[in-house]
């Protein structure tokens, strides 16, 4: 091989050797942006805490949304991240704008979580797995160191104190108790108004039952004529009960109807007194027949005849029937 020949095998050999890495480079650059740039994060807001003390541990995956769709799946978490380092509280995934105004596309999905220790000593948390478009991608694992409380050992220990009784205060046990006490006025207020209520609704007359209209006075004093003839009282031979009976009946329809004081005098006062009235003197006749007859009986020991007893009570009937009062107003039966 010539001197020449070897310079140009010499000057060929580096571009050789650049060739498959620029193939790489090209590549690489056809690969979408976001797929590169997609990856979980972990970061504690402190990595050393005293024991009982808490931490904040946030976990975030920040991608694109313009450079075509996302799927994210986060990983299951349990209260315990290990058996070191339990979890107080997990705030769950939460999607957010970094950037709004100079971005909009730009998202970040957060989570969390409240951690703490009771062991003193230094706990490897380990890499949380998340499954992005399909692929498995994990966090950087993070080192939390826990210390226990300094205790000065050059002084002597002291014993536990005795417990002291706060004297009672008035004002510090309504601040405490004022919902029960609230409560308990407001119950004894509502009872109290409950039992006036029912007190003054006992109190409060009924209102009472509309009477039923009353009958017009022929029809009442008729229907006790009916009544008294029912009895069949002078056919068991106590002719001066039925009398009686008959004529109080017609004194107290007198009395209503013509305003005399019927029931308090004589037959021969009712009479006289009936002669001043409107009564026609056709019944003051009959009427003076039936009383006369009811006297007899009654005072004088008269037997009267059947016929006599039927004939006061016709006569009697016959009397309310043609002295009923007939106006325009007067109610019917």
């Amino acid at each position: 091989m010539t001197e020449r020949a070897a310079e140009r095998n010499s000057r060929a050999w580096p571009r050789l050797q650049l060739a498959p890495v620029a193939a790489l480079l090209a590549g690489l650059a056809g690969v979408p942006a976001h797929a590169q740039q997609v990856k979980p994060h972990a970061a504690l807001d402190t990595a050393q805490i005293l024991i009982g003390q808490q931490a904040h541990l946030e976990l975030s995956v920040t991608y694109r949304v313009d450079s075509g769709h996302v799927n994210i799946q986060w990983p299951a978490i349990t209260d315990t991240l290990t058996a070191k380092v339990p979890v107080l509280h997990d705030s769950h995934v939460d999607t957010i704008l970094p950037d709004k105004a100079k971005d909009p596309y730009l998202f970040k999905q957060t989570r969390t979580l409240t951690i703490t220790s009771w062991d003193s000593g230094f706990w490897a948390i380990p890499p949380f797995q998340f499954v992005i478009n399909g692929d498995t991608v994990g966090t950087e694992p993070l080192l939390l160191t826990v210390h226990t409380v300094a205790v000065d050992t050059t002084k002597a220990f002291r014993d536990i104190k005795e417990i002291y009784t706060l004297p009672f205060s008035l004002m510090e046990w309504l601040r405490e108790q004022w919902p029960w006490v609230a409560g308990g006025l407001a119950l004894v207020a509502v009872l109290t108004a409950l039992i006036i209520y029912l007190r003054k609704r006992k109190r409060r007359p009924k209102p009472l039952a509309p009477e039923p209209p009353k009958a017009p006075l022929h029809v009442r004093t008729l229907l006790a004529l009916e009544a008294l003839q029912q009895k069949k009282l002078w056919e068991q031979d106590r002719q001066k009960e039925y009398h009686s009976e008959l004529t109080d009946i017609l004194r107290g329809y007198i009395e209503e109807r013509y305003g005399v004081r019927a029931l308090e005098q004589t037959s021969e006062e009712l009479l006289a007194a009936l002669r001043l009235s409107s009564m026609p003197s056709a019944s003051r006749g009959q009427l003076a027949q039936v009383l006369r007859l009811a006297d007899m009986v009654k005072f004088a020991k008269w037997k009267a005849l059947p016929a006599e007893n039927e004939q006061a009570m016709s006569t009697a009937v016959r009397l309310v029937q043609e002295t009923a009062e007939t106006r325009p107003d007067a109610p019917l039966a």
